[in-house]
């Protein structure tokens, strides 16, 4: 009867998450879409990660790689190995919930023109059945034509949010291993997918992303800079359907350095922080009501996400 049913992949990079792994591999297990095939990328852990995959034998492809420390490398590998036509990425230390990719595939198959779909899900620490908070609070949950909103800013703010159709993948490109983007190659690509194809919001609460003080996305500073790149790279990449979106895009790079220069006055960093101060200026005064729309926007976000969320 599984196979009856499209495959789906799931692509899970991990890097010395031992203690984590194994419930991230369960709660794929789990899923009530049966036809999965489940793709562990390693990093080149160090810990016990290879005895503990090793533990849970032909159910799990186990991929191990020279270390690299790029997330956009380990996931490319996966996608390598990949043969489903639907495409899942889970972190080592986050959680599908059981229901995410029978879903997602669903509304997939509701919008065949659809490149993604994305729902809701929770932030936990210790225990998923604690969360401390939503991935979208606060966050606009647009379909269609979402690429003015995702230039202002990353409202897909997990992979393990997100379910992907493969052939529209193949049509963009893989993850940029850029070393310039790392902690936002994953906002890259979906600013890539969402220049060429729809993206559908899904309701609903789909995974578990754990917070911690290892989460590689706590550097607000060095994230927000990786956005900046995303940006450029994109305005390269496809002129014309930014330049179409002059105002999101400005206000995008606008919310980037000034979310910047807010991390660095607060550091004291003087210098650094007058320079993304008249960046965020400059480019605020070519949006809207000379930024006022803008700023308000962000300080609406703030104020409801905290000042730890992603772009």
């Amino acid at each position: 009867m599984n196979e009856l049913r499209p495959k789906v992949s799931v692509i899970i990079p991990t890097y010395n998450r031992a203690v984590y792994v194994g419930d991230a591999i369960r709660s794929v297990q789990a899923q009530t879409h049966g036809n999965v095939e489940i793709i562990v990328a390693d990093d080149g852990s160090t810990d016990e990660t290879p005895t503990l995959v090793a533990g849970f034998g032909d159910a799990v492809t186990y991929l191990t790689l020279p270390h690299t420390g790029q997330p956009a490398a380990a996931r490319n590998s996966g996608l390598d190995e990949a043969t489903g036509p639907f495409i899942a990425f889970l972190d080592s230390d986050d959680l599908f919930m059981p229901g995410k990719l029978a879903w997602q595939l669903y509304a997939l198959e509701l919008h065949p023109q659809a490149a993604l779909v994305y729902s809701d899900g929770s932030y936990f620490r210790d225990d998923p059945g604690r969360p401390t908070g939503r991935l979208l609070k606060g966050l606009p949950t647009p379909s269609g034509d979402v690429l003015s909103e995702l230039l202002r800013g990353n409202f897909l703010v997990s992979p393990a949010m997100l379910l992907l159709r493969r052939s529209c993948l193949e049509e963009v490109g893989p993850f940029d291993e850029d070393p310039d983007l790392w902690l936002s190659e994953d906002y890259e690509l979906w600013l890539r997918i969402a220049a060429r194809f729809p993206i559908v919001y899904a309701p609903g609460n789909v995974a578990s992303v754990r917070r911690h003080t290892e989460s590689l996305s706590r550097d607000v500073a060095t994230l927000r800079a990786r956005a900046l790149v995303a940006l450029r790279k994109l305005e390269d990449r496809y002129p014309q359907a930014v330049h179409q979106r002059g105002a999101a895009i400005n206000e995008g790079y606008a919310r980037n350095h000034g979310a910047i220069a807010a991390t660095l006055w607060g550091e004291r960093k003087l210098l650094p922080a007058a320079r993304h101060s008249l960046h965020a200026l400059r480019y605020s005064l070519r949006t809207p009501g000379l930024g006022t729309v803008a700023f308000g926007e962000w300080i609406r976000r703030r104020r409801v996400r905290g000042t730890g969320a992603r772009p």
